[in-house]
């Protein structure tokens, strides 16, 4: 099981990218959003550049990532993922 505040993160973030999702959607179909602390931070052309960056500015289970146009697929853990419901 995880820690507490790394599902928090990862619910925050979820919350905040459906805010965001038709939007996301419309223009950046394929790409990788960041989010961290219930906020999107950026959006990258690439998983790894995306996941590179979240580790080094928030740290592992501290931020996560979500691929437009699929399921959430990260929270900074290597090859997490979580159901929450959805």
């Amino acid at each position: 099981m995880h820690p507490p505040e790394v599902i928090a993160e990862l619910k925050k973030n979820q919350e905040a990218y459906e805010k965001v999702e038709n939007q996301m959607e419309a223009e950046n179909w394929g790409r990788t959003v960041l989010l961290h602390d219930g906020k999107v931070v950026a959006v990258y052309n690439s998983d790894e550049d995306a996941y590179s960056i979240g580790c080094e500015k928030y740290g592992l289970g501290h931020f996560s990532l979500h691929r437009v146009g699929t399921r959430p697929m990260d929270l900074g853990f290597h090859a997490i993922s979580f159901n929450l419901g959805g």
